[in-house]
């Protein structure tokens, strides 16, 4: 065993640190005031809700198309989101990553109910569900 572990260094190395990086994300969005949306969770909370839909992407990625009444907020702007308190907020961009970042920011102003979609823009396309936009009649 130890001269497996001395021929396979890098090897372990790589797997120990990714095996720490799942173990952080997991942690981070079990014990997180944040949450992560399903395609079919978002659905349910758009036709039975509330809901303010922010696309954090680029204005050109979101003028190509975007979820339908989802708004387009910088960095700067999410500060400064005003929202009533029985609304829900929905965040979602490429990656989870950047949009989990932007609930948080969202999340640290106080403010309730603040969600990411899980898997962003691809997700939510992946799934054969409708864009509106300047270039998408949907």
């Amino acid at each position: 065993m130890t001269e497996f572990i001395s021929d396979n260094f890098i090897l372990i190395s790589a797997f120990v640190f990714l095996l720490i990086l799942i173990i952080n994300f997991e942690i981070r969005n079990t014990f997180s005031n944040i949450k992560k949306l399903t395609i079919d969770e978002l659905t349910i909370l758009i036709n039975s809700n509330k809901v303010l839909l922010i696309d954090i992407r680029e204005q050109g990625e979101y003028d190509n198309g975007h979820i339908a009444n989802a708004k387009n907020f910088t960095a700067d702007m999410l500060k400064s989101i005003d929202v009533r308190k029985q609304e829900f907020i929905v965040v979602y961009s490429k990656n989870d990553n950047d949009a989990y970042k932007a609930a948080k920011v969202i999340g640290k102003t106080g403010k309730e109910n603040v969600c990411y979609l899980e898997g962003g823009i691809a997700s939510w396309l992946d799934n054969n569900m409708p864009l509106s936009g300047e270039n998408n009649n949907g």
